[in-house]
């Protein structure tokens, strides 16, 4: 069911989330999915180097360089959490191979 007012939705998803989001029209819910899907090839143009001819506003340098932070962090805690596994992992192979022999 739709909040009062909002007559479409659309949905965002990325890794281990998805947001609703309800509007007044399937025509507004569409001009925001392009734009998001515009702002998204803007973000890989202007990280892959395609984009030195194009102007973009100082503030967006700004986002870009929260989204590499937020990124990072993710990949240093995964990169720990891998090998705190794998030290988990090798501590009961040796314990179970250790148990057995006395």
């Amino acid at each position: 069911m739709l909040p009062e007012g909002c007559d479409a939705l659309f949905v965002i998803s990325s890794i281990g989330k998805t947001q609703y989001f309800a509007v007044e029209s399937r025509e507004e819910a569409m001009t925001w999915v392009n734009s998001l899907r515009q702002m998204r090839q803007d973000a890989i143009t202007r990280n892959m180097g395609h984009s030195k001819d194009i102007p973009y506003p100082d503030e967006w340098k700004s986002f870009d360089k929260s989204a590499k932070r937020l990124k990072d962090q993710k990949t240093r805690i995964k990169s720990r959490l891998d090998a705190m596994n794998r030290k988990e992992q090798e501590m009961q192979s040796l314990g179970g191979a250790g148990g057995g022999a006395a």
